[in-house]
C-alpha cells in the first residue's frame, strides 16, 4: 500500500501528469462552452417568441382580423393582455435581444439597447403614476386617437403589478452587465424577484386564490401577463449564463450536472402534488385541517426521493470519475515509462510554437531542465537562430497542411551537430482544430556520418575509376597511334622496296618475253606470268592502302573516303552514296585516321551484318565540330546488339570517339536499317606539309 501510495503521489506531481489532467479540463471547458451556447440561444428564442406575441397584441388592437382558417376567429377576441402589457414587453426583448447581439458595432447597439430600456422604466413609473392619480395608461389614449373603428375600446392602463414587473425588467436591463465591487451582478437578483413576483399570480391562478391573483388590487393580473413575466425573468437569467449564479447551472461539473436534471423535477412535482392535495380538499375527499400533514408527508417523500436520487447520480459519477482517474493514471504511467526510457527524443509543442511536453532525451539533447525548457519557443531553445527558424518553418507548415511530415533536421547541441530524423504531425482537439504539433526524432548523426564516409568512398573511388580509365584510354590511344605507325612504315616498305622490286621484275620480264619460242605453249606461259605479276600487284598495292591509305595521306580525308567508297562497292557489288562538303577538309590527323577507320569499320559490319544493298555517306563539317552518319536500308539491329560488350567493333567505336572527345549514336530497328552518326570536335586544322611527312 506505501508502494501504491508513492507510486499515485510519483504520478500526480509529475508535469506530464498536470499538462494531460489540464486537457481534461479543457474538455471540459468546451462542454461548459457547449451548454452556455444552448443556454443563451433558448433566451434568445423566449424573447422572440414574447416579442412575437407582443406585435400581435398590438396590430390586433388597432386592425383587429377576422380569419376563417379553421373556423370563423377574430384577433380582437385574443385573450392576451392589454397594449400597454404589449407594449412594455416588446420594449423589454427588443432590448434584451440587442444586449445578445455579438457582431457589428457593440457601442451603437448597447447604447440603443439602454434606450429602450430607459422607455420600459418610463413607461412602467408612468403607469404607476396613472394608477395613483386614477387616470388612464397614455397608450390606451393614443391607441384609442389611432384607432380606425371608432367607438372600439381597450383595455384601461396597466395593471400595478404589471408596472412593478416592468420596473423590474428595465432595471435589470439596465444593469445586465454591471458587476459590483464582490462581484456580484445587480441584475440576476432583479432576475430572481421578477421571477418569484410572477409565480404569485400563477399559483393563484393554480390554486383558485383571489387573493393571489389581484395581489391586494381591485383587479387580477393576466395570468398570460404572470407567464410572460416569468419567462422574461429566466430569459434575463439565460442571456447571461456566464455570471455567478447562471455559472454554476451551466458548468459541466456535478453541481452543474445536479441542478439541471433535479431542481426542474423538484419543482414540477412539488407543484403537482400540491395542487392534487388542495383539489382533493376541495372535492371534499379529506378534511382540509388534514392538508398540512399531507403536504409534509409529500415534501418530505418527494425531497428524501429527489435528494437520494441526486445523490446516487453524484455518486455514480464520482464512481466513474474514479474509474476514468485510473484509467488515466495508468495510461499517464505507461506513457511516461515509454518517454523516460527511450533514447529518442519526444516533445509536443502547442500552436504558438511553446514547448508543453518534453521527455528526458529531449531535455538531454537540449542541456536544460524541464522547469526552463516548459513553456519556451524554438529561439529560445536552440542555440543558432537559423535552427529555430527552420523548424518553427517545418511546424507551421504541418499545422497548414494537417499532415504529418518525417524530415532530417540538422542541429546545433550543446556538444556537437547532430542530425535528426523527425516525424511530427498535427495535434487536434476533439472538434478537429489544430492544438499544436506532436514530434519524435531518432539521432541519425553516426549513420548521416557513414553515408558521408561512403560517398567520400564512392566520389575517390570513381575519381580513381575516371583517372584509370583516362589512362587506360590514354594507353588504348598510344597503342593505336604505334599500330598506326607501323601500319604507315609496313605500306612504306610495300611501296618502297615491293613496288620497286615489282617494277624492276616487270621490266626484266620484258626483256624475257621477246626472247622466248613464239610457239604456243610458251605464249600461254607468258600470258600466265603477266597475270600472275599484275594480281601480286594489285595485292600489294590493296595490303598497302589497307594498312596506310596513300589518298588520305596525299589528298586529305575528302578523297580517302570517296576511294574507299569506291573499293567497297566494287568488292561487295553494294550502291555507295555520298554527300561531302565541296571545300577541301582540313583536320588535325588524329581525326583524318580516326574517322577513316571509323567508317572502315562500319562499311565492314554491313558488309557482314546488314544485307543491305545501299549505304549512304554523310560527312558535314562547321569551325567546331565534323559528323560524319553512315546509313544503310539493311536489315537492322536490336538494342540487345548495341548494349553487348562482346562486339569489339562497335565498342571501338565508342572508344575512338570518347578518346578524341566525341561521341556515337546508333538508331535502328529490326528490319528497318541502321543509321550511325560519328560526332567529333575539330582538334585543329593540319599542317601545310603533313601530307609530305
Amino acid at each position: 500500500m506505501i508502494e501504491d501510495g508513492d507510486q499515485a503521489e510519483a504520478v500526480l506531481s509529475n508535469p506530464h501528469y498536470q499538462d494531460l489532467l489540464k486537457a481534461r479540463a479543457l474538455e471540459s471547458l468546451a462542454a461548459t462552452q457547449t451548454y452556455v451556447s444552448r443556454t443563451t440561444v433558448a433566451a434568445i428564442a423566449v424573447s422572440v417568441l414574447l416579442m412575437m406575441i407582443s406585435v400581435l397584441v398590438l396590430i390586433a388592437a388597432v386592425y383587429p382580423v377576422t380569419l376563417s382558417f379553421p373556423f370563423q376567429f377574430s384577433t380582437s377576441q385574443l385573450p392576451l393582455w392589454g397594449t400597454n402589457t404589449a407594449a412594455g414587453f416588446l420594449l423589454a426583448t427588443g432590448s434584451l435581444l440587442l444586449q445578445c447581439v455579438t457582431v457589428g458595432p457593440q457601442k451603437a447597439i448597447k447604447f440603443l439597447a439602454q434606450i429602450l430600456a430607459v422607455l420600459l422604466l418610463m413607461l412602467a413609473v408612468a403607469a404607476l403614476s396613472h394608477e395613483v392619480l386614477g387616470s388612464a395608461g397614455w397608450l390606451d389614449v393614443l391607441l384609442t386617437v389611432l384607432t380606425p373603428h371608432p367607438g372600439q375600446r381597450y383595455p384601461n392602463g396597466l395593471h400595478p403589478m404589471a408596472a412593478i414587473g416592468f420596473v423590474f425588467c428595465a432595471l435589470a436591463l439596465l444593469l445586465l452587465d454591471h458587476r459590483t465591487r464582490s462581484d456580484r451582478h445587480v441584475a440576476q437578483y432583479l432576475a430572481i424577484a421578477l421571477i418569484f413576483l410572477s409565480a404569485i399570480p400563477l399559483l393563484g391562478y393554480l390554486y383558485n386564490v383571489a387573493a393571489m391573483t389581484h395581489m391586494v388590487y381591485a383587479t387580477g393580473i393576466p395570468w398570460l401577463a404572470a407567464v410572460a413575466f416569468f419567462l422574461f425573468g429566466m430569459a434575463l437569467l439565460m442571456s447571461r449564463s456566464r455570471q455567478r449564479m447562471m455559472a454554476i447551472i451551466t458548468r459541466h461539473a456535478p453541481g452543474g450536472q445536479m441542478l439541471r436534471r433535479s431542481v426542474p423535477q423538484m419543482l414540477v412535482l412539488l407543484v403537482a402534488l400540491h395542487w392534487l392535495a388542495d383539489w382533493g380538499a376541495r372535492q371534499g375527499i379529506y378534511d382540509r385541517t388534514s392538508v398540512p400533514p399531507l403536504l409534509t408527508l409529500i415534501d418530505s417523500v418527494l425531497v428524501l426521493f429527489i435528494f437520494w436520487r441526486a445523490a446516487g447520480q453524484v455518486d455514480r459519477e464520482y464512481g466513474a470519475r474514479l474509474q476514468s482517474a485510473a484509467e488515466l493514471a495508468e495510461a499517464t504511467a505507461l506513457l511516461i515509462a515509454v518517454s523516460d526510457n527511450t533514447n529518442d527524443p519526444i516533445f509536443v509543442k502547442d500552436r504558438h510554437g511553446r514547448l508543453i511536453f518534453a521527455n528526458p532525451a529531449y531535455l538531454r539533447r537540449l542541456g536544460l531542465e524541464w522547469p526552463d525548457a516548459r513553456y519556451r519557443r524554438s529561439e529560445e531553445l536552440f542555440r543558432r537562430r537559423e535552427d529555430a527558424e527552420r523548424i518553427d518553418q517545418d511546424d507551421s507548415r504541418i499545422m497548414r497542411d494537417r499532415v504529418s511530415e518525417t524530415l532530417e533536421q540538422t542541429v546545433q547541441s550543446p556538444d556537437d551537430l547532430v542530425t535528426f530524423q523527425t516525424t511530427k504531425a498535427p495535434w487536434f482537439d476533439q472538434q478537429g482544430r489544430v492544438m499544436g504539433v506532436v514530434g519524435i526524432a531518432t539521432d541519425i548523426s553516426e549513420r548521416k556520418r557513414a553515408e558521408d564516409s561512403l560517398r567520400q568512398r564512392e566520389s575517390e573511388l570513381e575519381r580513381t575509376i575516371a583517372q584509370r580509365t583516362a589512362l587506360l584510354r590514354e594507353l588504348a590511344n598510344h597503342m593505336e597511334t604505334i599500330r598506326e605507325e607501323e601500319k604507315r612504315a609496313i605500306a612504306r616498305e610495300l611501296h618502297d622496296n615491293m613496288g620497286a622490286s615489282l617494277t624492276a621484275l616487270s621490266m626484266h620480264l620484258a626483256g624475257v618475253y621477246k626472247v622466248l619460242p613464239d610457239n604456243e605453249q610458251w605464249q600461254n606461259r607468258q600470258g600466265q606470268m603477266r597475270e600472275l605479276l599484275s594480281s601480286l600487284v594489285a595485292t600489294t598495292r590493296r595490303i598497302q592502302t589497307e594498312l596506310r591509305p596513300n589518298m588520305l595521306d596525299l589528298f586529305g580525308l575528302k578523297a580517302a573516303i570517296l576511294e574507299q567508297l569506291e573499293d567497297f562497292g566494287q568488292r561487295t557489288g553494294i550502291v555507295c552514296k555520298s554527300s561531302l562538303p565541296d571545300e577541301d577538309i582540313a583536320v588535325d590527323h588524329k581525326v583524318d585516321i580516326a574517322v577513316y577507320r571509323m567508317l572502315q569499320e562500319i562499311l565492314n559490319n554491313v558488309s557482314k551484318h546488314a544485307q543491305a544493298s545501299q549505304v549512304e555517306v554523310i560527312l558535314d563539317i562547321d569551325e567546331d565540330r565534323l559528323a560524319l552518319t553512315v546509313r544503310d536500308n539493311g536489315v537492322g539491329m536490336s538494342q540487345e546488339r548495341f548494349e553487348n560488350t562482346n562486339t569489339h567493333g562497335l565498342r571501338g567505336l565508342h572508344e575512338r570517339a570518347t578518346y578524341l572527345g566525341g561521341k556515337v549514336r546508333f538508331n535502328a530497328a529490326e528490319g528497318k536499317g541502321t543509321t550511325v552518326v560519328i560526332e567529333l570536335p575539330v582538334l585543329g586544322q593540319a599542317p601545310a606539309d603533313q601530307a609530305d611527312t
